[in-house]
């Protein structure tokens, strides 16, 4: 008999990809408007604008949504199978909640209000 082999598996959540640097506030925003619709958020460091790292966070997602922060507060909401350049939100830091919110809306299928 073989030995347990002990595999860490990554729950399904919305992955916040943010620049070194991005404003506090923004992040706290995204990660209030996804748990107001009750989808677990994990946040990573990544380089790049928000739309790259909004990308890169949907590649990484098993949800395969993610949210891109840059240094500067802009923000982008992306979906795995959308082409990279075009994020299915972009705005700035006063759009932080609802980012969060498109962000699990986008998972749970309902409208994006």
């Amino acid at each position: 008999m073989s030995p347990r082999r002990e595999e860490r598996v990554e729950p399904p959540a919305i992955v916040l990809n943010h620049a070194p640097g991005a404003p506090a506030g923004v992040l706290r925003e995204v990660s209030a408007g996804a748990e107001e619709e009750g989808v677990p958020l994990r946040r990573q460091t990544g380089e790049g604008e928000a739309v790259e790292l909004a990308h890169a966070a949907a590649r990484d997602s098993r949800l395969s949504v993610g949210v891109g922060v840059s240094a500067d507060g802009t923000l982008a909401v992306h979906h795995a199978q959308l082409p990279a350049d075009h994020p299915a939100l972009e705005g700035d830091a006063a759009d932080g909640r609802r980012a969060g919110r498109v962000a699990a809306r986008v998972v749970t299928g309902l409208p994006l209000t």
